[in-house]
């Protein structure tokens, strides 16, 4: 191997290596020290406040410090249903908002967390989804080839919930959705966060949240798991070595409707259909990454009879001939009308902006000829993760969206033959959506012996 050198001194990469997997190592041992010899332990916190299918609130308060890698746990429904969570979300598909807070504080919080929580699962690696999420937080991803048919295939099949104690419970990293959390090691409840609090609101709508809707589901009341230091001396050493100032890119919600042009069951000629809407959300705030989630307006077109199409409305629906433009402060981000037509261009612009994602051929797709023989229930996957995604790093005076689809022409005869049900899928793509958006939002967590202050950058 060949060496480097660095300030005219030469160095091997193998001993580069070598150093820094000591450090590692050293820092893991550390780091388990600490669980073993009593200095951090974990506790099982009870929600002081639980309303089924509504809230639940926690505090984390008393004279001790909070690692920040706080997970909620036991989450999930009951269901005289035998049927699995959302395909894509999991268990997360119940958690609607969830917020920190210290009193009427609000530290961070997250709006609609459920889809972004379900597109953060598909940036996650394959294997990773299948032998990890799958268990964790009891999605449905994670793929491979069949050694039989040679199809992209779920090998392994998510828990079913039940009506009774053996319903399968989640476990959501709180990280994944407030990502202050992931900014800080520590949230000192004794000294600077004398009332702090965790509130999650629940999601009332079942399509969101299984996979059959023929019985309503009732949720379990769940958990808050902290690793906590209660240690006088030790506390007091880690506060010293605390941040004054902490930064983090919040994820805010907005969103804009499309209407639906044409009703369901006239045939329609190929038009295009445009639409331009100034979102105030973001106004006065420094976004970085910018997400657009399409779903459906009407619920009922996720479903068949009781059950989800597959993932149901927690993805983001494709349409044909899409342009996305967004004009930030009288400026377009992107040359010309928009982006490119072609669903490819569009998920490159995606992966650039949030890095790989684990999806299937077709998933961006409005319809495609043979997916069905690459993919295992293709016709039902086709077109469930057609994302936009962009890179803006602009403070926002004013921000439009623009947005361009062609209707597509159709018959929408009723279900029956393939024809008539291959008609009946393509005409949603002409129907009304909700575009849901998630801006990440510069904040800046200032912390002085006088108190803290949470303020946009």
């Amino acid at each position: 191997m060949s060496p480097i050198y660095i300030s005219n001194r030469k160095f091997n990469y193998n001993t580069l290596f070598n150093s820094f997997l000591i450090f590692i190592l050293y820092s893991y041992y550390i780091k388990m020290s600490m669980y073993s010899n009593g200095t951090i332990k974990s506790v099982i916190i009870d929600p002081t406040n639980y309303r089924v299918n509504s809230r639940a609130e926690f505090k984390l308060d008393g004279e001790r410090l909070y690692k920040t890698d706080l997970k909620l746990v036991n989450v999930g429904v009951n269901s005289a249903t035998s049927t699995p969570y959302n395909k894509l979300a999991g268990v997360a598909g119940i958690v609607k908002r969830i917020a920190l807070l210290d009193g009427k504080t609000e530290l961070d919080s997250c709006n609609e967390c459920h889809r972004y929580y379900a597109f953060k699962q598909l940036l996650a690696e394959n294997a990773g989804n299948e032998s990890m999420s799958r268990y964790l937080v009891h999605n449905g991803q994670g793929l491979r080839t069949s050694e039989q048919d040679k199809k992209l295939v779920n090998l392994v099949q998510p828990a079913n919930i039940k009506g009774d104690d053996s319903t399968p419970e989640g476990t959501i990293d709180l990280r994944d959705m407030l990502p202050l959390l992931r900014s800080m090691d520590l949230l000192d409840a004794g000294k600077t966060f004398p009332n702090l609090r965790l509130q999650v609101e629940f999601e009332t709508d079942d399509r969101l949240k299984v996979s059959d809707v023929s019985t309503l589901s009732s949720t379990l009341e769940p958990l808050l798991l902290a690793d906590v230091i209660e240690d006088p001396t030790i506390m007091a050493s880690m506060q010293k070595g605390m941040p004054s100032m902490v930064q983090f890119n919040k994820v805010e919600h907005d969103m804009f409707h499309v209407p639906q042009a044409k009703a369901d069951n006239v045939a329609v000629t190929a038009t295009t259909q445009t639409v331009n809407k100034k979102v105030r959300g973001f106004d006065n705030k420094r976004i970085g990454r910018l997400l657009a989630i399409k779903t459906y307006s009407n619920k009922d077109k996720s479903k068949s009879d009781d059950a989800i199409d597959d993932i149901g409305d927690m993805g983001s629906i494709a349409c044909y001939d899409e342009i996305f433009n967004v004009r930030v402060n009288g400026k377009n981000i992107l040359a010309r009308k928009g982006n490119d037509k072609a669903p490819n261009a569009r998920l490159a612009m995606l992966c650039d902006a949030y890095g790989d994602m684990a999806s299937y051929f077709g998933s961006n797709l409005i319809s495609i000829l043979g997916n069905d023989k690459q993919v295992a229930d293709g016709v039902n996957k086709t077109g469930r993760l057609d994302y936009f995604g962009i890179v803006v790093n602009e403070t926002i005076q004013d921000l439009q969206i623009s947005y361009d689809r062609t209707h597509l022409a159709s018959d929408n005869g009723s279900a029956g033959t393939t024809a008539q049900k291959a008609a009946a899928i393509k005409v949603k793509a002409n129907v009304g959506i909700d575009v849901h958006l998630y801006g990440e939002v510069a904040k800046v967590l200032s912390i002085s012996p006088n108190g803290y202050n949470v303020a946009y950058v």
